[in-house]
């Protein structure tokens, strides 16, 4: 089977964000985005939505490289699995490199989002690039928009089930309803007439 990213369902995670070399900067939350661009690309966005963005795009091939390099045997699919499983796991670390003097100040200009499914496991690391202006803009209202989409499939799922659950519960206590008027009111026929007597078994 041709190796596609076809099916790959958009992650979304806050990264522990350390710097390379010590420092004391501070830092700021930040949020990442992985998903498909299409159906050979990966792209991966990653935002503390003020003053620092990055992205990175993976061909197919870049990702079969990737695979070569940590060491993940198995399928195609068996990799992309084992990405996922890092990607969502509690492992993940955005490691940012040192400002530059050619940054003018305005932060670092490299940084590298590092995965791993569990401790000893391959590391998943994917080289990020700077990016600003529009192009920041653009990631970040990208980001906003597809998370809310998340939320938004997540949460009617969540009241499909609500309501699921709601006519179950209905269902059941119909059911209850009926059994405990057939034990207490049951009904004989006199003369071709149906009759309840109560207290009768």
């Amino acid at each position: 089977m041709a190796k596609s990213l076809e099916g790959f369902q958009p992650m979304f995670g806050k990264p522990k964000a350390e710097w390379e070399v010590p420092s004391s900067l501070p830092l700021l939350p930040f949020m990442f985005h992985v998903h498909a661009l299409d159906s050979f690309h990966l792209r991966v966005h990653v935002t503390d939505f003020q003053s620092c963005t990055w992205a990175a795009t993976r061909s197919i091939e870049q990702l079969e490289d990737l695979r070569d390099d940590i060491g993940i045997g198995g399928s195609w699919s068996d990799f992309i699995d084992y990405l996922i499983a890092s990607v969502r796991s509690e492992n993940v670390k955005l490691v940012l490199s040192r400002p530059s003097k050619s940054s003018g100040g305005t932060g670092p200009m490299f940084a590298k989002l590092i995965a791993h499914k569990s401790k000893g496991m391959p590391l998943i690391s994917i080289a990020l690039d700077r990016i600003m202006d529009s192009t920041a803009n653009d990631a970040m209202a990208n980001l906003s928009l597809e998370l809310f989409k998340a939320y938004e499939t997540k949460h009617n799922l969540v009241v499909k089930e609500q309501e699921r659950t709601c006519w179950l519960t209905q269902i059941l206590s119909a059911e209850k309803r009926s059994r405990l008027s057939k034990i207490f009111y049951p009904q004989k026929l006199v003369n071709g007439l149906s009759l309840h007597i109560a207290g009768q078994k």
